[in-house]
């Protein structure tokens, strides 16, 4: 018998752990990000753009269309890894159970390097370093509506078209819900169309979830009826709102942070990238009485556009 017969099934335990341990983790984030595959050494993100409203034909003379476009994000996938050994005596002891643990153990840590890489990049928001394709960070009283055209992979604001601001600064209530809702429905592509925007996932830091829930009701289910702001009995004006939190430990969301948000605009335009997905790999060692798994993962996380969501940053 080999001396490392032992080891030849351990894999399908490990693995399957692996797998349902990151994607349980990170199924509530898919609901804001979208995700993408890359196959070279970064990922161009493009925001919205288009050729605006049809002129009048004048029965002759074609229309040609110039295109108004956002801007472009770069992100550059990482590679991360962590390595975690079974033991001969422990798999015999509980060959299933071993493998399991480390198998979810290896997920859990790949889930949470992702999660924590968003929340990083939510609060990042508000960080006037963290410049977006645009060159304002990702919250922003003066982004730039277009581009102009580029420069290599660098996009030129288009001065003409204007700034929109989708930065505020007021205290979570629905009253400033409903104002920031209002404040979206102004806003345009950059071609100039109605963004015509969803804002209906409320999202906050983890201090401001019982708030949440009085709003949109516990576990993100709608309230149909009541204001909190004022009187129990009154229409509810935000009555289709869900809430997500963004926070966790000292990454996302600080205390009073808030943000409400297209679900389905964010998909298109924030993304997770990946070169390699989570996975779980077997390594040969010189050990016979140690079975070696790195669980590994190739990604980065980032945002080309602002319109879909809008920040607030209370004092």
């Amino acid at each position: 018998m080999s001396n490392t017969a032992w080891k030849t099934d351990n894999y399908k335990f490990v693995g399957k752990a692996f797998d349902y341990a990151y994607a349980n983790r990170l199924n509530k984030l898919l609901a804001i990000l979208g995700v993408a595959n890359a196959n070279s050494i970064d990922y161009e993100l493009v925001s919205s753009g288009g050729y605006g409203e049809m002129p009048a034909y004048d029965g002759d003379n074609l229309n040609e269309g110039v295109k108004k476009r956002g801007f472009k994000t770069i992100i550059t996938p990482e590679e991360f890894s962590l390595s975690e050994s079974v033991g001969f005596k422990q798999a015999k002891i509980d060959k299933s159970g071993e493998c399991s643990r480390v198998g979810k153990m290896l997920g859990n840590s790949a889930a949470m390097t992702v999660y924590m890489h968003a929340l990083r990049m939510f609060a990042g928001a508000f960080d006037a370093t963290a410049l977006g394709g645009d060159g304002k960070p990702w919250a922003s009283t003066e982004h730039p509506v277009a581009s102009k055209g580029s420069s290599g992979r660098t996009f030129i604001v288009d001065p003409d078209s204007g700034t929109y601001s989708n930065l505020i600064t007021e205290e979570l209530s629905v009253s400033a819900i409903t104002a920031a809702q209002s404040m979206a429905g102004r806003m345009t592509t950059p071609d100039g169309l109605p963004l015509l925007a969803e804002m209906n996932l409320l999202l906050v830091s983890p201090e401001l979830e019982a708030q949440a829930k009085e709003i949109c009701g516990d576990n993100g289910k709608f309230r149909p009826t009541g204001n909190p702001d004022k009187d129990n009995n009154a229409a509810n004006p935000v009555a289709d709102l869900q809430y997500m939190v963004i926070g966790g430990g000292n990454d996302g969301f600080t205390a009073k942070q808030w943000a409400i948000c297209d679900p389905a605009l964010m998909r298109e335009v924030v993304k997770l990238v990946y070169v390699t997905r989570p996975t779980v790999m077997q390594t040969a060692l010189d050990n016979p009485l140690k079975d070696l798994y790195t669980g590994y993962v190739d990604f980065g996380c980032g945002w080309g556009d602002a319109r879909q969501i809008i920040f607030s940053n209370p004092s």
